[in-house]
């Protein structure tokens, strides 16, 4: 669990995200508890009860189980309001275009679980209402979860550090539970790409030109666009890529999203996949804690391969294998002559370490049956057929301190994050005051 998932579990907003600010309560409405001033809703506690049991398959008839989830709702109600409250006290808020960007988020991230964009639609025409009636339902919950995790990063993730002897302690204490480090194959590649004629070429840059004037000078929403005309399969939510970092995608789409300005869109810029129109939403810079990130969407326009170009690939692959075997050709050197790869064909093709049980499944048996300097056959995949070769193994074997004390100062982080938490609130609960009816 990362620091920002941290917030989201401590503050316990999961079980409704878009539950919106406490209802002024009716007279004949029970209250099932009281926080200063504002009441919480027996209804809203019920409802939110029943929401959690469908989606942890609790059945209401297990009563016990059932009055403990519906406690343990109470009490992240109350928890809720006890944040807001002494976010109100700090004078913590945040903006509309805060609030409209969060939404945002949670719209496409509910296309995306859902899967296509007419499955959406089928959805809200299922529940009789519209996207914006949802954006006005999830408006308040979403504000007050911005203003919550505000809160506990000002009061808690600020001021909660991890030392390199914390991390080597709990190395130590935790060496034999942390398993095996996988089997490792130092590996290179040479991608031989599926590149269409040059006929195909003009005509996906030409559409991908078109696709652009429709964004740019006729103001089709770009989410429209990505839905109806993109070949990638963020389609179904509006392109949207979701956040990366430097090394995450190809370097020519890289070179171009890293340096737009929020909201800019590109002209169309060719990779390997095809032709992309890129436009950043947000762009994250680096922290101490983090790298330097963007969170960006696009339309893609795919200059399909034949069958035709898929052969040639092939052939054009089994070349060059038959000139390092038979001729004494340098793989590297192949590689930096020939490979499609831009991420790594200037290295000679090399890939670094890959552990085992990372590799793709169709290619885990084969590759790593591979003897060490040996040269695979081509293998299809989704851009073009990849020669690889072994450049050294590294066995199955404990994890060594410096392998795993990132990951294990995450693990540190997220425990004192959790710790942290707890003190502050308890101490936070103390202030405000507290009244449960039932």
């Amino acid at each position: 669990m990362n620091a920002r998932r941290f917030l989201t579990a401590a503050i316990a907003l999961a079980l409704l995200a878009c539950g919106g600010a406490p209802r002024l309560a009716p007279a004949t409405e029970r209250i099932a508890a009281v926080v200063n001033k504002e009441a919480i809703l027996a209804s809203d506690v019920d409802e939110q009860t029943k929401d959690a049991a469908e989606r942890m398959n609790v059945d209401p008839a297990d009563t016990s189980t059932y009055n403990k989830l519906r406690g343990d709702v109470l009490g992240q109600l109350i928890e809720k309001q006890v944040l807001l409250t002494e976010a109100t006290r700090q004078g913590i808020t945040v903006t509309d275009t805060e609030v409209t960007q969060a939404v945002d988020r949670e719209i496409q991230g509910l296309k995306q679980r859902i899967g296509s964009e007419s499955d959406y639609q089928a959805a809200l025409a299922r529940e009789k209402t519209t996207e914006a009636e949802l954006r006005k339902r999830y408006t308040p919950g979403v504000k007050e979860q911005l203003i919550i995790s505000r809160l506990v990063g000002k009061e808690v993730q600020s001021k909660t550090t991890v030392t390199d002897a914390e991390v080597k302690t709990y190395f130590e204490a935790h060496r034999d539970s942390l398993g095996k480090k996988p089997e490792e194959l130092r590996m290179a590649h040479i991608l031989v790409a599926f590149e269409p004629d040059t006929a195909q070429v003009r005509r996906a840059h030409a559409r991908a030109d078109s696709l652009y004037d429709l964004i740019v000078r006729k103001k089709v929403p770009f989410e429209s666009v990505a839905q109806r005309f993109s070949d990638d399969p963020s389609s179904r939510v509006g392109g949207d890529l979701g956040t990366f970092g430097h090394g995450d995608m190809v370097a020519e789409f890289e070179e171009v999203a890293f340096k737009l300005k929020p909201m800019e869109i590109s002209k169309p810029v060719r990779t390997r996949f095809g032709f992309h129109i890129i436009q950043v939403l947000e762009h994250l810079a680096k922290t101490d804690s983090t790298e330097e990130r963007v969170h960006a969407r696009h339309v893609m326009v795919q200059a399909k391969p034949t069958p035709g170009d898929e052969e040639r690939a092939r052939l054009r692959a089994l070349a060059l294998r038959d000139s390092i075997l038979t001729k004494g050709a340098d793989f590297a050197a192949v590689a930096r002559k020939f490979s499609a790869d831009t991420a790594t064909k200037d290295s000679g093709g090399v890939l670094g370490a890959v552990p085992v049980p990372a590799l793709p499944q169709n290619l885990r048996e084969p590759l790593s049956g591979l003897a060490v300097g040996e040269v695979s056959v081509p293998f299809k995949r989704d851009a073009g057929y990849h020669l690889f070769k072994v450049l050294g193994r590294t066995p199955e074997t404990d994890y060594k301190y410096d392998d795993i004390k990132d990951d294990l100062r995450q693990v540190v982080l997220n425990k004192k994050l959790e710790e942290s938490y707890r003190r502050w609130y308890d101490r936070v609960r103390k202030s405000v005051n507290v009244e449960v009816k039932n």
